[in-house]
């Protein structure tokens, strides 16, 4: 088996399969919102393959490439052939793994079996209907700080020449028709120490730098409750014939959010990184199971992304919460737009009292937004606040009063009658400090 296979060559290869194979006609790469392009830019000839890129893990000696394959073929307008579609994309799919288990792919990389892919009908703008395989690409190579990978040598090889001129009467001197070959295995070699020293003299730079800059902190390293991503595919169950979510995976606790099958938010290749959950018209919303997330806090902060464009249908819930469960319990809090006008936007908490402390807001339209609603009872004060792009948008309070207590809260995201979209949301069952919200709001704007 080959080693140290790039990703460069995993993709070539994944071109040439599809050039030796009689059905495929084209080949593409990308996020998914690039789907239709090929690798010259040029008009996609169908039937078509295109590689949708998600996740690498790498493990002691192998690394893993997890790839989307999409294999399309165009519908006629008459959508008389969407059975030999999907039939004929799932051939091929099959036919890529036979060529990685016992093919002309056998022996550059390996992948794990069984393999699911999800078929679909009447998908993307040009209508077409096949497979999508989900494909776990397993590369053979170990971790090993003495030997350089070859992609670099190349590309060093050229800066070397010239101390290697003055290493080589040093080194060895004895050797009249070596320093041919001492050159040549010389940048290697020192292209080894010479790569080891530089992070060894300012390796405290490096290393430092990322632990003090709020840049490298996500949700989990602050420790929230739950992080739902629909920009992270692998975290999803999507059914790709109507376009809607089933399933999102905390990415904490590695629960699921569950939606009906084929009613709940929309999937769309409209969001940052080509994906977005979509409230859209009556989309039942991803719930967790009541006994997943207990106990009680004295505040909470919530973080999500939105676009509200200001023409669409209103009423969108990004999120909401009940305590023991959803119709029974009692409703702890929301955001969500309103359907009547004025059409504000609104962040609800509920108090002791068994009152609710309400604030409107006024997202920026027809662009994406930051939002981030954080909320905390001291001295006998309920405070809310709404942010926006890492800034302090409005706030209120409520004097004499204690949020309320919590017990069993079950979670329901982006469902309802608006047209709004989401690419990811997470919440903390604690209020967050100032310079935490800005390492969030850091978060989205490196990602975003």
């Amino acid at each position: 088996m080959e080693e140290y296979v790039s990703f460069h060559k995993v993709l070539d290869l994944l071109q040439s399969f599809q050039e030796n194979n009689p059905r495929l006609n084209s080949f593409g790469y990308g996020n998914l919102v690039d789907f239709g392009k090929n690798v010259s830019g040029t008009t996609v000839v169908y039937p078509f393959l295109f590689i949708v890129p998600l996740s690498i893990q790498y493990d002691e000696n192998t690394t893993t490439y997890q790839v989307t394959a999409i294999f399309a073929d165009r519908l006629n307008e008459s959508l008389d052939n969407e059975k030999d579609c999907v039939s004929d994309m799932s051939l091929c799919a099959r036919d890529l793994l036979s060529q990685i288990k016992r093919g002309d792919l056998f022996g550059y990389f390996e992948t794990t079996l069984p393999a699911q892919a999800q078929p679909f009908m009447e998908r993307f703008n040009d209508n077409v209907a096949g497979v999508a395989l989900d494909l776990n690409i397993q590369i053979f190579e170990d971790i090993n700080a003495c030997v350089q990978y070859p992609t670099p040598t190349p590309t060093n090889t050229p800066n070397q020449p010239t101390p290697s001129v003055t290493a080589s009467p040093t080194v060895t001197p004895s050797i009249t028709s070596s320093p041919t070959n001492t050159p040549s295995v010389t940048p290697t070699n020192t292209m080894t120490p010479t790569n080891t020293q530089t992070p060894g003299l300012p390796s405290p730079t490096p290393t430092n730098t990322p632990s003090s800059t709020p840049v490298v902190l996500d949700p989990a390293s602050l420790n929230a409750l739950w992080w739902v991503d629909f920009t992270d595919a692998s975290t999803l169950t999507i059914n790709y014939f109507p376009g809607t979510v089933d399933n999102a995976d905390d990415k904490i606790a590695n629960v699921a959010f569950s939606a009906s099958t084929l009613f709940g938010p929309g999937y769309n290749a409209t969001g940052y990184n080509g994906v977005s959950g979509d409230t859209q018209t009556n989309a039942v919303p991803l719930e967790n199971q009541l006994g997943t997330y207990t106990g009680h806090k004295d505040g909470f902060t919530w973080f999500g992304t939105l676009k509200d464009d200001g023409v669409s249908q209103r009423g969108g819930c990004l999120v909401e919460s009940y305590d023991g469960g959803f119709p029974s319990g009692t409703r702890v809090f929301f955001v969500r737009d309103t359907n009547t006008p004025p059409y504000t936007w609104y962040a609800r908490v509920r108090l002791q009292s068994g009152s609710d402390l309400d604030l409107g807001f006024n997202p920026v339209l027809s662009a994406w937004t930051s939002i981030a609603v954080r909320t905390w009872t001291q001295s006998g004060t309920v405070n809310l606040e709404v942010w926006e792009n890492g800034s302090l948008l409005t706030s209120t309070s409520a004097a004499g009063q204690a949020l309320y207590t919590l017990s069993d809260q079950q979670f329901r995201l982006v469902f309802d009658g608006g047209i709004d979209f989401n690419t990811e949301q997470f919440y903390f069952d604690k209020k967050l400090s100032n310079s935490q919200m800005t390492s969030m709001f850091t978060y989205f704007n490196n990602k975003y």
